[in-house]
């Protein structure tokens, strides 16, 4: 039997009105006196009215303003400015860029992470791993730490405030923790009785989608009004909390499929440049039930999708679906040996992802059809 290795969740975590605000009574808790501060410029504005004053006088001059991406040598260059300092705690503000770089910066220098999300994008907040890129935002590879990240806060009006495509980006991406796991767990223990820290996983991608079915159109319609209902908050947590628990029990078997690696592909055709992280992956999971054959599932969601705005055809992601050639390219750097597409249960080629993409055009329209 091999050894399960389970990074279940951060060392403290606390969401609601007013969050931050116990701030410092947590960092004296905790014993940091020292820290460093890593945070992109709008999201330094935008937790202001709620930022506790006393933090910043802490903080003084130690403070990284986050330019360009997660890169390896972005992270030596904070870990050094935090071993100069004497720094006890990094603490991350932003979105997934800030918190990685604080991430990887603490790890490096074998301190305290504490970590403010500013949008729900990713589960970043959550998950004891950083995504690193090179300087031209290609990625390069994500590398996982020994030790959870220490403390986390979420001031939900924070994220209420922030542009809406935030939120939908993490609602597809978490979305796609619960297909995507589905489509592991199917492969990696086909007619096993699951080990319990992967039922704790799984039960936690159940979570992700039925919160996220349940609760994102009157979450929209709350960051449209920018105020906090109880349904944003649930998707927060969907996002942040339960999203990062699917990984973090399930390690390799809760991690990425199919929804992945056609985002991947899509990420070489340069209609798809403008869309975020989140919106790509929200249509790889229609294209990977395209080719697991889970048709009622597919059309359920087809239905979510209008309602949500999410990109649900080539059309709606600027590619014309007679361009062969691109369409072509994406399903080869979608099916590259290397890619997760292959730890599903069947044999995955370019052809038949081709296939897979053709079907749920024919499907998007024959709904739409329908819907008029």
């Amino acid at each position: 039997m091999s050894i399960a290795i389970v990074k279940g969740a951060p060392g403290h975590y606390r969401i609601g009105e007013g969050a931050l605000k116990e701030l410092a009574p947590q960092l004296l808790e905790l014993n940091i006196k020292k820290i460093h501060i890593v945070c992109g410029r709008k999201a330094w504005e935008a937790v202001q009215p709620y930022w506790p004053e006393e933090i910043t006088r802490c903080a003084g001059n130690s403070f990284t303003f986050v330019e360009g991406h997660c890169t390896l040598a972005a992270v030596e260059e904070i870990a050094e400015a935090l071993s100069a300092s004497s720094a006890d705690a990094v603490i991350g503000i932003g979105g997934g860029t800030a918190l990685d770089l604080a991430k990887a910066a603490a790890a490096k220098a074998g301190v305290k992470s504490v970590l403010v999300p500013t949008i729900a994008s990713t589960c970043s907040a959550w998950t004891p791993l950083s995504v690193f890129y090179d300087d031209n935002g290609a990625f390069t590879h994500y590398t996982e730490f020994p030790v959870a990240n220490t403390l986390v806060l979420i001031e939900p009006a924070i994220i209420a405030a922030a542009p809406i495509r935030y939120l939908l980006a993490g609602i597809g991406d978490t979305l796609a923790k619960y297909y995507e796991a589905e489509a592991l767990i199917s492969a990696f223990y086909k007619d096993e009785e699951l080990p319990v820290w992967l039922k704790v996983s799984r039960f936690s991608a159940s979570i992700c989608r039925d919160v996220l079915l349940k609760d994102t159109t009157e979450a929209i319609q709350s960051v449209e009004r920018q105020n906090v209902t109880k349904e944003l908050v649930s998707v927060i947590e969907a996002i942040i909390l339960t999203g990062g628990m699917v990984g973090g029990f399930g390690g390799k078997a809760g991690r990425i499929a199919g929804a992945h690696s056609v985002h991947n592909g899509l990420t070489l055709a340069k209609e798809a440049k403008s869309f975020l992280h989140g919106e790509l992956v929200a249509y790889g999971i229609l294209v990977q039930l395209a080719l697991e054959e889970k048709d009622d599932e597919l059309n359920k969601l087809l239905h979510f999708y209008r309602e949500w705005g999410f990109p649900a055809s080539l059309k709606d992601l600027g590619i014309h679906h007679e361009n062969h050639e691109l369409l072509g390219k994406i399903a080869q750097r979608a099916t590259l040996p290397q890619e997760s597409i292959h730890f599903m249960d069947s044999a995955i080629s370019e052809e038949k992802l081709l296939s897979a993409i053709h079907k749920l055009e024919n499907t998007h329209y024959a709904i739409a059809d329908k819907g008029k």
